[in-house]
Protein backbone atom coordinates (compact mmCIF):
# COMPACT_ATOMS: atom_id res chain seq x y z
CA UNK A 1 0.00 0.00 0.00
CA UNK A 2 2.94 2.15 0.66
CA UNK A 3 4.59 1.62 -2.41
CA UNK A 4 1.13 2.16 -4.15
CA UNK A 5 0.66 5.37 -2.63
CA UNK A 6 4.41 6.74 -3.23
CA UNK A 7 3.72 5.75 -6.75
CA UNK A 8 1.01 8.23 -7.00
CA UNK A 9 2.67 11.46 -5.38
CA UNK A 10 5.64 10.67 -7.94
CA UNK A 11 3.41 10.41 -10.98
CA UNK A 12 1.62 13.71 -10.01
CA UNK A 13 4.63 15.74 -9.37
CA UNK A 14 5.70 14.68 -12.35
CA UNK A 15 2.59 16.09 -14.54
CA UNK A 16 3.24 19.18 -12.70
CA UNK A 17 6.68 19.67 -14.26
CA UNK A 18 5.51 18.85 -17.28
CA UNK A 19 2.52 21.13 -17.00
CA UNK A 20 5.42 23.58 -15.53
CA UNK A 21 7.22 23.14 -18.14
CA UNK A 22 5.18 23.77 -21.01
CA UNK A 23 3.66 26.65 -19.76
CA UNK A 24 7.03 27.88 -19.74
CA UNK A 25 8.65 26.98 -22.95
CA UNK A 26 5.45 27.82 -25.03
CA UNK A 27 4.28 30.56 -26.44
CA UNK A 28 3.92 34.01 -24.79
CA UNK A 29 0.22 34.52 -23.40
CA UNK A 30 -2.14 36.85 -25.36
CA UNK A 31 -2.81 40.25 -23.84
CA UNK A 32 -6.35 40.02 -22.17
CA UNK A 33 -8.71 42.64 -24.08
CA UNK A 34 -9.45 44.73 -21.52
CA UNK A 35 -5.94 45.86 -21.42
CA UNK A 36 -5.83 47.07 -24.68
CA UNK A 37 -6.37 50.70 -25.29
CA UNK A 38 -9.05 51.62 -27.20
CA UNK A 39 -8.90 53.50 -30.44
CA UNK A 40 -10.00 57.39 -30.13
CA UNK A 41 -13.09 56.16 -33.05
CA UNK A 42 -13.99 53.25 -30.84
CA UNK A 43 -14.71 55.80 -28.08
CA UNK A 44 -16.21 58.79 -30.01
CA UNK A 45 -19.81 59.41 -30.36
CA UNK A 46 -21.40 59.14 -33.49
CA UNK A 47 -22.69 61.85 -35.74
CA UNK A 48 -24.30 62.23 -39.05
CA UNK A 49 -23.13 64.58 -41.74
CA UNK A 50 -24.07 66.17 -45.00
CA UNK A 51 -21.45 67.22 -47.75
CA UNK A 52 -22.27 71.28 -48.09
CA UNK A 53 -23.06 71.57 -52.31
CA UNK A 54 -22.18 75.45 -52.76
CA UNK A 55 -24.70 77.63 -55.33
CA UNK A 56 -23.30 81.19 -56.14
CA UNK A 57 -26.26 83.15 -55.05
CA UNK A 58 -26.48 87.13 -55.18
CA UNK A 59 -25.73 88.58 -51.56
CA UNK A 60 -27.01 91.52 -50.05
CA UNK A 61 -27.21 93.42 -47.26
CA UNK A 62 -30.26 94.06 -45.83
CA UNK A 63 -31.50 96.41 -42.86
CA UNK A 64 -34.90 97.41 -42.03
CA UNK A 65 -35.71 101.12 -43.11
CA UNK A 66 -38.52 103.28 -43.81
CA UNK A 67 -39.46 105.87 -46.54
CA UNK A 68 -38.73 109.54 -45.76
CA UNK A 69 -38.88 112.94 -47.36
CA UNK A 70 -36.00 115.19 -48.32
CA UNK A 71 -37.30 117.43 -46.37
CA UNK A 72 -40.47 117.91 -43.85
CA UNK A 73 -40.60 121.78 -42.41
CA UNK A 74 -43.11 122.59 -39.63
CA UNK A 75 -43.63 126.60 -40.31
CA UNK A 76 -43.85 128.07 -36.93
CA UNK A 77 -45.57 131.50 -36.03
CA UNK A 78 -43.17 134.75 -35.93
CA UNK A 79 -46.01 137.17 -34.51
CA UNK A 80 -48.95 136.73 -32.48
CA UNK A 81 -52.44 136.90 -33.32
CA UNK A 82 -55.77 134.98 -34.80
CA UNK A 83 -55.91 132.54 -37.48
CA UNK A 84 -58.07 134.79 -39.83
CA UNK A 85 -58.17 132.41 -43.07
CA UNK A 86 -57.72 129.21 -44.02
CA UNK A 87 -56.50 129.05 -48.45
CA UNK A 88 -55.14 125.90 -48.78
CA UNK A 89 -56.26 122.37 -48.29
CA UNK A 90 -54.40 120.14 -46.86
CA UNK A 91 -52.76 117.25 -48.70
CA UNK A 92 -52.81 120.01 -51.65
CA UNK A 93 -49.33 120.19 -54.13
CA UNK A 94 -48.12 123.91 -53.47
CA UNK A 95 -45.50 125.38 -54.77
CA UNK A 96 -43.01 127.75 -52.83
CA UNK A 97 -44.61 130.82 -51.58
CA UNK A 98 -48.32 129.96 -52.23
CA UNK A 99 -50.27 131.48 -49.52
CA UNK A 100 -51.63 128.69 -46.84
CA UNK A 101 -53.12 130.46 -44.39
CA UNK A 102 -53.34 134.01 -42.54
CA UNK A 103 -53.10 135.50 -39.10
CA UNK A 104 -54.90 138.89 -37.85
CA UNK A 105 -53.06 142.14 -39.42
CA UNK A 106 -54.00 144.32 -36.70
CA UNK A 107 -52.30 147.67 -37.01
CA UNK A 108 -49.26 146.36 -38.70
CA UNK A 109 -50.24 148.16 -42.19
CA UNK A 110 -50.80 151.35 -40.62
CA UNK A 111 -48.00 150.76 -38.60
CA UNK A 112 -45.90 150.75 -41.66
CA UNK A 113 -47.63 154.33 -43.18
CA UNK A 114 -46.47 155.67 -40.01
CA UNK A 115 -42.78 154.20 -40.67
CA UNK A 116 -43.03 155.21 -44.24
CA UNK A 117 -43.64 158.59 -43.61
CA UNK A 118 -41.39 158.86 -40.46
CA UNK A 119 -38.62 157.52 -42.57
CA UNK A 120 -38.94 160.24 -45.54
CA UNK A 121 -38.88 162.30 -42.75
CA UNK A 122 -35.54 161.40 -41.66
CA UNK A 123 -34.24 161.57 -45.49
CA UNK A 124 -35.51 164.86 -45.84
CA UNK A 125 -33.31 166.22 -42.47
CA UNK A 126 -29.99 164.37 -43.29
CA UNK A 127 -30.02 165.80 -47.03
CA UNK A 128 -30.44 169.19 -45.37
CA UNK A 129 -27.80 168.31 -42.95
CA UNK A 130 -25.54 167.52 -45.33
CA UNK A 131 -26.00 170.54 -47.47
CA UNK A 132 -25.55 172.92 -44.20
CA UNK A 133 -21.98 171.18 -43.26
CA UNK A 134 -21.65 171.49 -47.26
CA UNK A 135 -21.80 175.15 -46.56
CA UNK A 136 -20.17 175.63 -43.14
CA UNK A 137 -23.40 176.23 -41.43
CA UNK A 138 -23.07 173.11 -38.96
CA UNK A 139 -20.37 170.47 -37.82
CA UNK A 140 -19.29 166.85 -38.77
CA UNK A 141 -21.70 165.65 -35.38
CA UNK A 142 -25.04 166.79 -36.67
CA UNK A 143 -24.50 165.34 -39.96
CA UNK A 144 -23.84 161.99 -37.77
CA UNK A 145 -26.70 162.43 -35.76
CA UNK A 146 -29.25 162.96 -38.69
CA UNK A 147 -27.74 159.89 -40.35
CA UNK A 148 -28.30 157.56 -37.03
CA UNK A 149 -31.98 158.99 -37.09
CA UNK A 150 -32.12 157.75 -40.73
CA UNK A 151 -30.81 154.17 -39.95
CA UNK A 152 -32.86 153.73 -36.82
CA UNK A 153 -36.05 154.57 -38.94
CA UNK A 154 -35.05 152.58 -41.77
CA UNK A 155 -34.65 149.85 -39.41
CA UNK A 156 -38.25 150.33 -37.92
CA UNK A 157 -39.72 149.95 -41.63
CA UNK A 158 -38.05 146.88 -42.20
CA UNK A 159 -39.08 145.63 -38.97
CA UNK A 160 -42.97 146.44 -39.61
CA UNK A 161 -42.73 145.28 -42.49
CA UNK A 162 -41.38 141.62 -41.55
CA UNK A 163 -44.19 141.35 -39.33
CA UNK A 164 -46.48 141.95 -41.24
CA UNK A 165 -45.51 139.38 -44.00
CA UNK A 166 -45.35 136.85 -41.16
CA UNK A 167 -49.03 137.24 -40.93
CA UNK A 168 -49.23 135.62 -44.22
CA UNK A 169 -47.93 131.84 -44.11
CA UNK A 170 -46.36 130.66 -47.35
CA UNK A 171 -45.06 127.32 -48.40
CA UNK A 172 -40.94 127.38 -47.97
CA UNK A 173 -40.63 125.11 -51.07
CA UNK A 174 -42.50 122.97 -53.52
CA UNK A 175 -44.09 119.99 -52.15
CA UNK A 176 -47.48 119.15 -50.42
CA UNK A 177 -49.39 120.83 -47.46
CA UNK A 178 -49.41 118.10 -45.57
CA UNK A 179 -50.42 118.83 -41.86
CA UNK A 180 -52.16 122.27 -40.44
CA UNK A 181 -51.78 122.09 -36.88
CA UNK A 182 -54.55 125.23 -36.04
CA UNK A 183 -57.79 126.04 -36.64
CA UNK A 184 -59.50 129.60 -38.06
CA UNK A 185 -59.69 131.39 -34.99
CA UNK A 186 -57.40 129.97 -33.03
CA UNK A 187 -54.59 132.68 -31.39
CA UNK A 188 -51.18 131.66 -31.97
CA UNK A 189 -48.02 132.66 -30.21
CA UNK A 190 -44.47 132.94 -31.51
CA UNK A 191 -42.99 129.10 -31.57
CA UNK A 192 -46.52 128.12 -32.04
CA UNK A 193 -45.99 125.23 -35.08
CA UNK A 194 -48.80 126.15 -37.84
CA UNK A 195 -48.31 123.54 -40.60
CA UNK A 196 -46.23 121.17 -42.47
CA UNK A 197 -44.85 120.89 -45.92
CA UNK A 198 -43.44 117.94 -47.30
CA UNK A 199 -40.93 118.23 -50.01
CA UNK A 200 -41.93 114.57 -51.78
CA UNK A 201 -40.18 115.68 -55.04
CA UNK A 202 -37.44 113.51 -54.16
CA UNK A 203 -37.81 110.47 -51.52
CA UNK A 204 -35.62 108.79 -49.53
CA UNK A 205 -35.22 105.31 -47.56
CA UNK A 206 -33.48 105.41 -44.45
CA UNK A 207 -32.55 102.56 -42.12
CA UNK A 208 -29.65 101.84 -40.15
CA UNK A 209 -26.66 98.95 -40.26
CA UNK A 210 -24.57 97.04 -37.69
CA UNK A 211 -21.17 97.46 -36.87
CA UNK A 212 -20.45 94.47 -38.77
CA UNK A 213 -22.20 95.39 -41.74
CA UNK A 214 -20.69 98.89 -42.03
CA UNK A 215 -17.18 98.17 -44.10
CA UNK A 216 -20.09 96.12 -47.06
CA UNK A 217 -21.93 99.83 -47.19
CA UNK A 218 -20.26 103.10 -49.23
CA UNK A 219 -21.74 106.25 -50.12
CA UNK A 220 -22.58 106.26 -53.61
CA UNK A 221 -23.04 102.31 -53.88
CA UNK A 222 -26.21 101.60 -56.13
CA UNK A 223 -28.80 100.11 -53.65
CA UNK A 224 -33.30 99.34 -54.23
CA UNK A 225 -35.74 98.84 -51.44
CA UNK A 226 -38.63 96.32 -51.25
CA UNK A 227 -42.53 98.05 -50.63
CA UNK A 228 -45.22 96.62 -48.34
CA UNK A 229 -46.77 95.74 -51.40
CA UNK A 230 -43.83 94.05 -52.94
CA UNK A 231 -42.84 96.64 -55.71
CA UNK A 232 -38.97 97.65 -56.23
CA UNK A 233 -37.61 101.53 -56.14
CA UNK A 234 -34.01 101.52 -57.25
CA UNK A 235 -31.72 104.37 -56.06
CA UNK A 236 -28.26 105.15 -54.37
CA UNK A 237 -26.51 105.95 -51.30
CA UNK A 238 -26.36 109.35 -50.70
CA UNK A 239 -25.46 109.21 -46.67
CA UNK A 240 -23.85 106.64 -44.60
CA UNK A 241 -23.12 107.73 -41.37
CA UNK A 242 -19.43 108.38 -40.11
CA UNK A 243 -20.36 107.59 -36.07
CA UNK A 244 -22.51 105.47 -34.44
CA UNK A 245 -25.15 105.70 -32.85
CA UNK A 246 -24.63 105.39 -28.46
CA UNK A 247 -27.48 104.14 -27.40
CA UNK A 248 -27.61 101.29 -30.47
CA UNK A 249 -24.11 101.47 -31.82
CA UNK A 250 -25.51 101.26 -35.21
CA UNK A 251 -25.12 103.35 -38.92
CA UNK A 252 -27.48 105.57 -40.67
CA UNK A 253 -27.73 104.81 -44.09
CA UNK A 254 -29.81 106.80 -46.78
CA UNK A 255 -31.01 105.88 -50.16
CA UNK A 256 -31.90 108.29 -52.51
CA UNK A 257 -34.94 107.20 -54.76
CA UNK A 258 -33.87 107.49 -58.28
CA UNK A 259 -37.21 106.72 -60.25
CA UNK A 260 -40.70 108.51 -59.94
CA UNK A 261 -42.71 105.65 -60.97
CA UNK A 262 -43.84 104.01 -57.77
CA UNK A 263 -45.96 106.26 -55.07
CA UNK A 264 -43.59 106.56 -52.22
CA UNK A 265 -45.52 108.26 -49.15
CA UNK A 266 -43.58 109.77 -45.78
CA UNK A 267 -43.60 106.96 -42.93
CA UNK A 268 -44.08 103.90 -45.14
CA UNK A 269 -41.45 101.12 -44.32
CA UNK A 270 -39.35 99.16 -46.54
CA UNK A 271 -36.89 96.90 -46.73
CA UNK A 272 -33.16 98.37 -48.01
CA UNK A 273 -30.74 96.22 -49.80
CA UNK A 274 -27.43 97.14 -50.67
CA UNK A 275 -26.08 94.05 -53.17
CA UNK A 276 -22.62 92.39 -52.31
CA UNK A 277 -22.37 90.55 -55.54
CA UNK A 278 -22.32 86.43 -55.67
CA UNK A 279 -21.42 84.45 -52.91
CA UNK A 280 -21.14 80.99 -52.17
CA UNK A 281 -24.60 79.74 -50.70
CA UNK A 282 -26.00 76.54 -48.96
CA UNK A 283 -29.67 75.65 -48.68
CA UNK A 284 -30.20 74.06 -45.21
CA UNK A 285 -32.74 73.46 -42.45
CA UNK A 286 -33.08 76.17 -39.95
CA UNK A 287 -33.29 73.59 -36.93
CA UNK A 288 -29.66 73.21 -37.39
CA UNK A 289 -28.90 76.95 -36.72
CA UNK A 290 -27.52 77.64 -33.39
CA UNK A 291 -26.71 80.73 -31.82
CA UNK A 292 -22.95 81.74 -31.28
CA UNK A 293 -20.84 82.92 -27.94
CA UNK A 294 -21.11 86.39 -30.15
CA UNK A 295 -24.68 86.18 -30.50
CA UNK A 296 -24.56 85.72 -34.03
CA UNK A 297 -26.03 82.36 -35.69
CA UNK A 298 -23.61 79.60 -36.85
CA UNK A 299 -23.54 75.97 -37.60
CA UNK A 300 -21.67 72.80 -36.39
CA UNK A 301 -19.44 71.66 -39.02
CA UNK A 302 -16.27 68.86 -39.47
CA UNK A 303 -12.98 69.41 -39.97
CA UNK A 304 -11.15 66.45 -42.06
CA UNK A 305 -9.96 65.01 -39.02
CA UNK A 306 -13.91 64.87 -38.19
CA UNK A 307 -13.24 67.56 -35.30
CA UNK A 308 -16.03 69.63 -34.53
CA UNK A 309 -16.12 72.89 -34.67
CA UNK A 310 -18.48 76.14 -35.60
CA UNK A 311 -18.31 78.54 -38.44
CA UNK A 312 -20.37 82.01 -38.04
CA UNK A 313 -23.25 81.87 -40.77
CA UNK A 314 -25.01 84.73 -42.16
CA UNK A 315 -28.96 83.89 -43.97
CA UNK A 316 -29.07 85.46 -47.36
CA UNK A 317 -32.79 84.76 -47.98
CA UNK A 318 -35.96 81.99 -46.99
CA UNK A 319 -36.56 79.58 -49.77
CA UNK A 320 -39.79 76.83 -49.67
CA UNK A 321 -37.68 73.89 -48.46
CA UNK A 322 -34.77 76.11 -46.09
CA UNK A 323 -33.28 78.53 -45.79
CA UNK A 324 -29.99 79.76 -47.59
CA UNK A 325 -26.57 80.65 -45.70
CA UNK A 326 -23.23 81.81 -46.25
CA UNK A 327 -20.24 81.18 -44.29
CA UNK A 328 -19.34 78.10 -44.40
CA UNK A 329 -16.59 77.15 -47.16
CA UNK A 330 -16.90 74.00 -49.64
CA UNK A 331 -14.47 71.47 -47.82
CA UNK A 332 -16.46 71.43 -44.58
CA UNK A 333 -19.09 68.99 -43.34
CA UNK A 334 -22.22 70.10 -41.78
CA UNK A 335 -23.54 67.98 -38.71
CA UNK A 336 -27.19 66.70 -39.39
CA UNK A 337 -27.55 64.62 -36.33
CA UNK A 338 -26.56 64.60 -32.70
CA UNK A 339 -25.18 68.27 -32.79
CA UNK A 340 -26.79 68.55 -29.84
CA UNK A 341 -24.70 66.04 -28.29
CA UNK A 342 -21.01 66.75 -29.03
CA UNK A 343 -19.12 70.70 -28.44
CA UNK A 344 -16.29 72.33 -30.72
CA UNK A 345 -12.93 70.21 -30.12
CA UNK A 346 -14.68 66.83 -29.93
CA UNK A 347 -13.25 64.27 -32.33
CA UNK A 348 -16.53 62.02 -33.53
CA UNK A 349 -17.31 59.42 -35.70
CA UNK A 350 -18.84 60.71 -38.91
CA UNK A 351 -21.44 58.67 -41.22
CA UNK A 352 -22.68 60.32 -44.15
CA UNK A 353 -26.68 60.54 -44.60
CA UNK A 354 -27.25 58.99 -41.31
CA UNK A 355 -30.16 58.31 -39.56
CA UNK A 356 -29.48 58.26 -36.65
CA UNK A 357 -31.26 59.73 -33.50
CA UNK A 358 -29.24 61.78 -31.71
CA UNK A 359 -30.53 59.77 -28.69
CA UNK A 360 -29.04 56.59 -30.12
CA UNK A 361 -26.11 55.67 -28.10
CA UNK A 362 -23.32 54.79 -30.09
CA UNK A 363 -20.53 53.71 -27.52
CA UNK A 364 -20.24 50.13 -26.82
CA UNK A 365 -19.86 48.75 -23.15
CA UNK A 366 -16.66 47.25 -22.75
CA UNK A 367 -17.66 43.96 -21.87
CA UNK A 368 -19.40 43.46 -25.19
CA UNK A 369 -16.09 44.25 -26.52
CA UNK A 370 -14.48 41.64 -24.77
CA UNK A 371 -17.51 38.64 -25.62
CA UNK A 372 -17.10 39.89 -29.14
CA UNK A 373 -13.13 39.51 -29.30
CA UNK A 374 -13.46 36.10 -27.25
CA UNK A 375 -15.97 35.04 -29.97
CA UNK A 376 -13.45 35.64 -32.66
Amino acid sequence: MTNILNSSRITVLVILLVVSGWVISGPEKEKDATERPLKQSEDAFTVGFMALTPEKKAHAVKVSAHVAANRSVNVVAEVSGKVTQLVALRGSAVKKGDLLLRIDERDLPERVKQAEAQLKRRQLETESTRNLFKRDLTNQSAVALAEADLAEAEAILTSIKLDLEATRIRAPFDGIFDQRFVEAGEYVSPGMELVRVIDNRTMLIKGVVSENNIYSVQQGANAFAIMPDGSRVNGSLQYVASSASTETRTYEVEMKVEDSKTALYDGQTATLSIPQGEVNAYLISPALLIITDTAGLGLKVLDKENRVSIVPVEIIEAGTNGIWISGPSPDQRLITVGQGFVEPGDIVNAVENAGLSPKQPTKQPAQKKESDEAAE
